[in-house]
């Protein structure tokens, strides 16, 4: 999940600063972007047992690296099942995050894959390390997950938050799942609506020297485990989500069913861009729907916090482990857009789309 809002005026102040720096130097010249969206092509078949040992191969390089428990989280039923489910949690957060609604899917007969993000949980310079994030490798990590999960059941369904919604969208575009589920998708910055504004802000902001802010331990089971923010790492997790948009407008996604999970509250990650995403996808032919929280939900940027940090787990679990399975959530928790756009007004849209 994303962590760069704040009450405590020191915060905001700091933030502010950074942004003044950033429009300060806006005549950097913004380095190449990488191309790291590509069409899928045929992938070879992976069985159970091969995705399992990749899965175990993961899992044991984190073990020298990353705080105890909070590793990729493997749940199989020892054979291959009808579906699986690969959840990708947000940016600064670990595998743990998805662990309950996992385990729900778990319980009902299908099998489920959470990876741990790269760079993300380790031990030693925990905020250090997420500023090593890079987009390529964002893109590249969620496309090697999707062959994991291939290998663990015949159809994947993903589910991704914040940075996992990136990652999902990535996936979405490249890869034929079943379905994809963008919950609060990093692919804007929050209130900033003008796409030129934002691609220049990243570009500052990979060049500035990276900022980085810790926070206190927040898990008193796993002290350790220390959260905090990299401009570096943020930047790239946004570069990542524009590059996703950019290939929309070129070309359908190569998943057809394609869901977003919008929270009305959240100004940490643009809605507007979720909005204009799921549109260009819906032109392209995707069956495409948007739900939103609404405000008086009261829910964070990080839909699956805790109670005790922020969150309403009795609200937000429900509506995703629904949306996972192909099920309406209750229309008195969240509101619906099914994008049925048709006639002159959607020609136009498509028309005049930058």
């Amino acid at each position: 999940m994303l962590r760069f809002q704040s009450t405590d005026s020191s915060h905001r102040t700091r933030a502010a600063a950074l942004l003044s720096a950033f429009l300060i130097t806006a005549c950097a010249i913004a380095r190449p972007e990488p191309e790291i969206i590509q069409a899928g092509e045929p992938r070879p078949r992976v069985e159970y047992s091969d995705a399992v040992a990749r899965a175990a191969t993961r899992q044991a390089a984190e073990s020298n690296v990353v705080v105890r428990g909070l590793g990729s989280i493997l749940m199989t039923h020892g054979e291959k099942t009808p579906r699986v489910y690969l959840l990708l949690h947000g940016f600064t957060d670990v595998p743990t995050q998805f662990q309950v609604v996992g385990e729900h899917l778990f319980a009902t007969g299908d099998n489920v894959y959470i990876p741990r993000l790269p760079h993300h949980g380790e031990r030693v310079g925990p905020v250090r390390a997420l500023g090593r994030v890079r987009a390529p490798e964002l893109a590249a990590f969620g496309d090697s997950s999707v062959d994991i999960a291939r290998g663990l059941g015949d159809s994947v369904i993903v589910v991704g938050l914040s940075a996992g919604g990136a990652i999902s969208g990535a996936i979405a575009q490249a890869r034929e799942v079943r379905r994809a589920v963008l919950i609060a998708p990093a692919i804007a910055p929050g209130q900033m609506a003008d796409e030129d504004a934002e691609r220049t802000l990243l570009a500052i902001t990979s060049r500035l020297p990276e900022y980085t802010r810790k926070n206190a331990p927040t898990d008193t089971a796993n002290p350790e485990y220390i959260q905090g923010i990299s401009s570096h790492g943020l930047s790239e997790v946004l570069g990542l989500g524009r590059r996703v948009r950019d290939d929309a407008n070129k070309r359908a996604p190569a998943t057809k069913d394609i869901v977003f999970l919008l929270n009305e509250r959240d100004a940490t990650v643009s809605e507007p861009a979720s909005v204009d995403l799921a549109e260009r996808w819906h032109d392209h032919g995707a069956k495409v729907t948007i739900y939103t929280f609404p405000a008086k939900a009261k829910l964070p940027h990080n839909v699956m916090e805790v109670d005790a940090r922020g969150g309403n787990v009795e609200v937000a679990f429900p509506v995703v482990e629904a949306l996972a399975r192909s099920v309406e959530p209750s229309p008195s928790v969240v509101s619906v857009d099914h994008l049925d756009c048709t006639g002159w007004r959607c020609a136009a849209r498509r028309a005049f789309r930058p």
